[in-house]
């Protein structure tokens, strides 16, 4: 086998981890559909700033349930690496809708890797040429003093790749577990000369949701960002070989550890989601559109109308609303503040929730 073995999950960690997760489809289900348009909307942001592993706001634990912010003074590289993580998830999240439609079997194919990669790295945010969508053809490995492990050669590259998409698919385990599983196999093997730990993370999306009645792990790639030292250290637990060797490697700290986070962060998704309610019911307004501007903007602390279209309104009807909001008072315009601006929105100002609103009294 040219592949790690995959190892049983706890079972107490696996039945915390479906009460989470069901406790988090059952408070969406009961939301009002602007509260679940809304959380999608800010909580993709927040993936997809995890999966490009743009260090994250973190907030203190009285804030647990609020959204973090957007990032601020985001680097040339980072805006490329967040464009890229949004069409990797665009391409998840369309071949998701697919299978749901039983339009495709899986989410994951034998492409899949390789597809990621070329939109996670076809922008070049490095500056670096690493091959996009291609497997590496030279050898790749750590600073020796910072990790000593060693990766297999780039001839047994996609023979891998190919056995651990195969055993992800079809292994008799949960999809947490074969999604984690996944990621620790390819950040072993290291297939491209850059971008692998991007692609794993997306891996773990398309794998990781097999089970989950939401469609999605909303909240799994933020607690490895804000838990990066313990990603880190799970990771190189099962390592300790020193070199690749399928039977020497061991998945099971990194299972661990993939599945508490996934809990953790379906907990905080519920948490937020219980939050947006809250705001939905404080926004004293009779149209449910309005509603989702309101709310959508107090939680991003200020939003160009652009940003706004995550809410998936037609863009008229966005139009409309936020002039009739204007109008009455309840938004205003102000400057963007400068560490918000970017190449892809570089906006001079942005719309807030007044002062005298019911949300921004909260």
């Amino acid at each position: 086998m040219r592949v790690p073995a995959l190892p049983a999950a706890p079972a107490a960690l696996l039945a915390e981890h479906s009460a989470a997760h069901d406790t988090l489809a059952a408070a969406l289900g009961a939301a009002p559909s602007g509260v679940r348009d809304v959380f999608t909307a800010l909580q993709r942001r927040q993936l997809v700033e995890a999966l490009a592993y743009v260090q994250p706001v973190q907030l203190a634990d009285g804030d647990i349930r609020r959204f973090p912010p957007a990032r601020a003074h985001l680097t040339h590289e980072q805006e490329l690496r967040i464009a890229g993580a949004s069409a990797a998830f665009r391409h998840l999240d369309a071949r998701a809708a697919m299978r749901r439609l039983g339009r495709l079997s899986s989410v994951l194919a034998p492409s899949t890797p390789c597809v990621l990669h070329a939109l996670l790295e076809g922008l070049n945010p490095s500056g670096r040429e690493t091959n996009a969508g291609m497997y590496r053809v030279t050898p790749t490995g750590w600073n020796a003093a910072v990790n000593p492990f060693r990766h297999p050669s780039a001839e047994q590259v996609e023979a891998m790749v190919g056995d651990a998409v195969a055993m992800a698919a079809d292994a008799p385990a949960p999809g947490v577990v074969r999604g984690a599983w996944l990621t620790f196999t390819m950040l072993c093997i290291h297939p491209f000369v850059d971008g692998n730990g991007r692609v794993a993370r997306a891996l773990s999306l398309a794998v990781g949701a097999d089970d989950l009645a939401a469609g999605i792990d909303w909240g799994s790639l933020e607690q490895w960002s804000v838990a990066r030292a313990a990603y880190i250290n799970a990771l190189q637990e099962g390592q300790r070989c020193g070199v690749y060797d399928p039977d020497a490697l061991d998945a099971a700290p990194f299972i661990r550890y993939a599945v508490s986070a996934s809990t953790t962060g379906a907990a905080r998704c519920t948490e937020r989601v219980h939050l947006l309610n809250e705001r939905w019911l404080a926004a004293e307004v009779d149209d449910a559109s309005e509603r989702a501007v309101l709310v959508a903007v107090e939680c991003s602390g200020g939003a160009t109308a652009r940003e706004l279209e995550a809410l998936g309104l037609p863009v008229a009807e966005l139009r409309q609303v936020l002039n009739q909001l204007l109008r009455r008072g309840r938004l205003q315009w102000m400057e963007r503040p400068a560490g918000r601006r970017s190449a892809t929105c570089p906006d001079r100002r942005h719309l807030t929730v007044t002062a005298g609103t019911p949300t921004a009294r909260r």
